[in-house]
């Protein structure tokens, strides 16, 4: 099975939301299951937005099953599976001049072009708000998942903190995020 049909398959399963469908049509018209998870930090290569995804679902499952078994398999596919939905149609390849060996070359890399500038985890939230109902725990989960990472705690915003003592999933998500980004997903570019 590849990711894609694992993915479409897990949705499928789990998720019973009205609107469910719109929305996996709307991801198969767009770039994310082609799409990378990053320019630089995690998953620089084709189809990794839709592996890493997937990874964050393993991981996000495991961490439930044993710190809080009462979030349903939904709540935890639609978190795990769309908190990167703010990177469909984020990403493009431009020729760059890079070093390799000692050497410069011209290749081909992944870059940001970025077209509606919403934040990370507040793009994502709106944008699945357009397709389907999000309970606040799902919101909070998905709006918050960069934990520490997130420009507005940089900032010296106090929302993830008043998050976390809400639901035990948002410290889930990030870590489960975290696990997925930074152990299981390669950092080394591949060629496109």
């Amino acid at each position: 099975m590849t990711n894609k049909e694992r993915f479409l398959d897990i949705c499928r399963t789990h998720i019973h939301r009205e609107g469910i469908e719109t929305l996996l049509k709307w991801l198969v018209n767009s770039d994310f299951f082609t799409a990378p998870a990053s320019t630089r930090f995690h998953g620089c290569y084709e189809g990794c937005l839709c592996e890493h995804s997937l990874n964050v679902y393993d991981t996000l499952r495991e961490l439930r099953d044993k710190y809080a078994p009462e979030i349903s398999d939904e709540t935890i596919a639609i978190v795990a599976l769309f908190h990167d939905v703010c990177k469909i149609n984020f990403y493009k390849i431009e020729k760059k001049n890079v070093k390799e060996d000692g050497r410069w070359i011209e290749k081909d890399v992944y870059v940001i072009d970025e077209k509606v500038p919403l934040g990370h985890g507040e793009k994502s939230c709106i944008l699945l708000q357009w397709y389907i109902h999000l309970t606040v725990e799902e919101l909070l989960a998905i709006r918050w998942h960069m934990g520490e990472f997130d420009c507005a705690v940089k900032g010296g915003d106090y929302g993830l903190n008043n998050a976390r003592d809400m639901s035990k999933l948002i410290p889930l998500l990030h870590i489960a995020d975290l696990i997925a980004s930074s152990l299981l997903e390669s950092n080394e570019k591949k060629a496109l």
